[in-house]
């Protein structure tokens, strides 16, 4: 027993010329599925699509042409499908569309035309379309009042791109060296040789010594007594000391 489905759409693009209706029809290629039939647009409606959403898409992908209006034709179109044994029921979309828009044809078409009421019904194999085709002329030629009782609320279209977010600068990483990075090493001179580290100048031995901080580094090498004698020393011989060694710092950066 065939499940009745409702996955298909199928959509009448129609112009306003000289006061006439005018359908496009579509000739689908020799080496493709009904081959070198003359259709209406017709597509499966995806997964989370509306049927309106995917009645534009047809006409976008099949002709190229922009959906300014579109109607319901206020009829179902029924058929048996022997492929997947389902019982199909289509609604029938009307399409308005700009009368001198070119149209670009899809990948599986070779040629289309526009044709009034008598010449479509004549081109279409289906007694389903022909039905649809008569009954959409009927509806855009009863005034523009009555017309409009037809007309359906397109949703927007939601293939707008957003704006390009401008990336904000990061600040520059600070580079940590690592075990494969040659230049950090246990050996300070090899670290001097890679140019990482400046090494420490050798003193220069014709440039002028601090008195105070030579004779500093006199007394932090002499050798401890432990005369009583030699622990008391000139009240002046004293001052000199602490005041060489608290001038030593203030005076390093001159």
């Amino acid at each position: 027993m065939p499940e009745v489905v409702s996955d298909i759409v199928d959509v009448y693009v129609f112009r306003r010329l000289n006061a006439r209706v005018q359908f496009l029809l579509l000739q689908r290629r020799a080496d493709v599925a009904l081959g070198q039939t003359w259709q209406s647009f017709h597509t499966r409606i995806e997964r989370n699509e509306s049927t309106l959403v995917a009645a534009r898409r047809a006409v976008v992908e099949l002709s190229g042409l922009h959906v300014s209006a579109v109607f319901s034709a206020d009829y179902v179109n029924q058929f048996y499908d022997d492929v997947r044994d389902l019982l199909v029921l289509a609604p029938v979309i009307a399409v308005n569309v700009s009368p001198q828009a070119p149209v670009r044809l899809g990948p599986e078409l070779r040629d289309c035309a526009w044709l009034d009421r008598d010449e479509a019904t004549a081109r279409l194999p289906f007694t389903g379309q022909r039905w649809a085709v008569r009954h959409i002329d009927e509806i855009m030629s009863i005034g523009d009042r009555e017309t409009e009782l037809y007309r359906l609320r397109m949703p927007p279209v939601a293939s707008v791109s957003p704006a390009p977010v401008r990336p904000i600068p990061e600040p520059a990483a600070t580079e940590v060296p690592t075990g494969d990075d040659t230049s950090f090493n246990s050996s300070p001179v090899d670290a001097w040789e890679n140019g990482v580290v400046d090494p420490v100048p050798d003193p220069d031995p014709a440039a002028p010594t601090d008195p105070a901080r030579e004779r500093t580094r006199e007394e932090a090498g002499r050798p401890a007594e432990s005369s009583d004698s030699d622990e008391q020393t000139d009240d002046n011989e004293e001052a000199d000391s602490r005041t060489g060694i608290r001038s030593y710092v203030p005076i390093s950066d001159e």
